[in-house]
């Protein structure tokens, strides 16, 4: 009885076919050799079968991203052998040292858990799923716990949900809400949220758009999504890498530049700075274990790798300088992605050498330079073509692993 109970739950191929990497059939099939299970799971465009004990794999959703959950506040991920898992086991020896002090340095920044300095005001559309809300406003809360203690005074953070029903309430509500601004671009991929499959073309992850207005001394985070849309597909470096770029307007004083766009010696501000720096801290704030901000970190720059590896020979350190100059700007579709994805190792390396503190006082010296190399001279006596060299090794390597 027992052996048919057995052969019922799990696939049993030949015993000395199954082995970790090895190639399967059935995806969720199950084997289990001298002691160990398995489990048939997809690794790229493979099934393998993996160990279900292995902390380094894990289930992807329709979308190709991991999948998390929360439950009583602690996030969770689901295993390639379909658990949940609690945490991760990996020890910091197995990572770089700089991506352990860049993590450690972010996610160990001192809390107030009243937020003191930050106030939300919640403008939540009925359309947007109430799963997704729920947890969206209980990392912003976590996440607003860590930037108050660097800020020097109250900030009234506007956040708001919809989806691609709300067009009235965007058209009309919302340019009284968050005043002065323009978020055609931003929302122009709702009309994509229509139906599930159009929705997951785009990620599946919905996204969001925020900025500072010193003028009103008033931030905001707008988060949008599908109305379809369900946990399974929700990314959560998405809050904290908003908000991240709330932390960045309110340090600088705003976004105000110096007349000078992205890409150009004399700017203040450059892609990778905006979105890179964004990455690092919301994948560090997002995630609860470094071994889980290694997965995601690793899994956003090995894709667009893979995707744009012919147009960005990376075999020398000076190959790593001429990316960073590159991502600068945000003018071609390859530049613009590896502006978040490449963006995130250079500031993971800049956080890792000299620390979160040192992030801080970049930010509150915009104001003070008149550009980024000489920003970057006066907090790390490093100027840009200085800083990028010394940043390109770790780059190098980073980039080589994933390929």
């Amino acid at each position: 009885m027992a052996a048919t109970v057995a052969s019922a739950l799990y696939a049993l191929p030949a015993q000395g076919a199954v082995k970790p990497g090895s190639t399967c059939n059935s995806i969720n099939s199950k084997t289990v050799v001298k002691k160990v299970f398995f489990v048939c799971a997809k690794s790229g465009s493979k099934t393998k079968w993996i160990n279900s004990a292995d902390v380094t794999t894990y289930a992807t959703g329709p979308t190709g991203r991991l999948v998390y959950r929360v439950i009583d506040g602690r996030q969770q991920r689901l295993s390639s052998g379909n658990d949940w898992l609690k945490a991760d086991s990996r020890k910091d020896s197995v990572f770089d040292p700089i991506r352990v002090a860049a993590y450690k340095s972010i996610s160990g920044i001192a809390s107030d858990p009243t937020s003191a300095n930050i106030d939300f005001e919640y403008f939540i559309r009925p359309s947007y799923p109430k799963e997704i809300a729920s947890v969206v406003k209980a990392q912003s809360i976590k996440v607003a716990n860590k930037l108050s203690p660097l800020l020097d005074k109250k900030l009234k953070i506007k956040l708001i949900l919809l989806t691609e029903k709300d067009k009235s309430f965007i058209d009309g509500d919302l340019k009284q809400i968050v005043p002065d601004s323009n978020f055609a671009g931003p929302l122009e991929i709702l009309s994509d949220y229509g139906t599930k499959q159009s929705f997951y073309t785009r990620g599946g992850t919905g996204g969001g758009t925020a900025g500072y207005l010193p003028q009103y001394n008033m931030a905001y985070y707008l988060g949008h999504t599908s109305s379809l849309a369900t946990l399974e597909t929700f990314w959560p470096e998405v809050p904290p890498h908003e908000l991240a770029h709330v932390l960045q307007g309110v340090l600088a004083g705003g976004f105000g530049g110096n007349g000078f766009g992205e890409g150009d010696p004399r700017a203040k501000w450059h892609g990778h700075l905006l979105e890179g720096s964004a990455n690092t801290i919301g994948m560090a704030l997002g995630f609860e274990n470094i071994g889980w901000y290694n997965d995601e970190m690793d899994a956003l720059l090995g894709l667009d790798i893979a995707l744009n590896k012919s147009k960005y020979p990376m075999k020398t350190t000076a190959n790593a300088v001429a990316l960073m100059k590159e991502i600068e700007k945000r003018d071609t579709e390859a530049r613009n992605s590896f502006s978040y994805s490449a963006g995130q190792i250079i500031w993971e390396y800049y956080i890792g050498k000299y620390g979160f503190s040192k992030f801080v006082e970049l930010m509150k010296n915009v104001p003070l330079t008149d550009n980024f190399s000489e920003n970057l001279k006066k907090t790390i006596g490093l100027d840009r073509e200085g800083f990028y060299e010394a940043a390109a090794p770790y780059m190098l390597s980073t980039w080589k692993r994933l390929s």
